[in-house]
């Protein structure tokens, strides 16, 4: 993909204004995100460290918790939280979006309510990891950069960040 975005990231302009590059990793870090990128790489410190201390009940939990946060990823703040697919009673609904914290993707409405922007504004510059801004980021880096969605959920509502 190319540095080039429409003026508006709507795709309602036909003139292409380059973008400047951002930098992911040599850049102004908030507290919050600094937590996140400690929190995911301590879990991967730790998986480095299973080999050596390994045991079958370790494994057996480490696959029981990726599959249920795979699952309730999935089913609770996909399909029931930010798509409204189908209705459940509150308290499974609590138990649900709460085991789902174990997947490390954030709180249930900060996910739900960037997932709600990325559908409204997919592929586009608004969008909050829009693949426009390259592979990695679109995938993995936009969640240690809340100052980035904050900018364009500000955007949005006319007001500069």
């Amino acid at each position: 993909m190319d540095d080039t975005t429409k003026e508006d990231g709507s795709g309602s302009s036909r003139k292409a204004v380059r973008k400047e590059k951002r930098s992911y990793i040599f850049r102004k870090w908030t507290w919050i995100d600094v937590m996140k990128a400690s929190s995911v790489g301590t879990v991967h410190l730790l998986c480095v460290l299973a080999p050596f201390n390994f045991e079958w009940e370790a494994l057996l939990f480490g696959v029981i918790l990726a599959i249920m946060s795979a699952l309730t990823i999935t089913f609770s703040y996909h399909r029931n939280l930010a798509h409204r697919r189908f209705k459940l009673p509150k308290w499974l609904e609590y138990s649900f979006a709460y085991s789902a914290l174990f997947a490390l993707q954030g709180h249930p409405i900060d996910w739900v309510s960037t997932h709600r922007f990325h559908h409204q504004f997919t592929d586009s510059d608004r969008d909050p990891h829009s693949p426009i801004e390259g592979f990695w980021f679109s995938h993995v880096f936009w969640v240690f950069d809340s100052s980035y969605i904050r900018e364009k959920m500000l955007t949005l509502f006319g007001q500069v960040a």
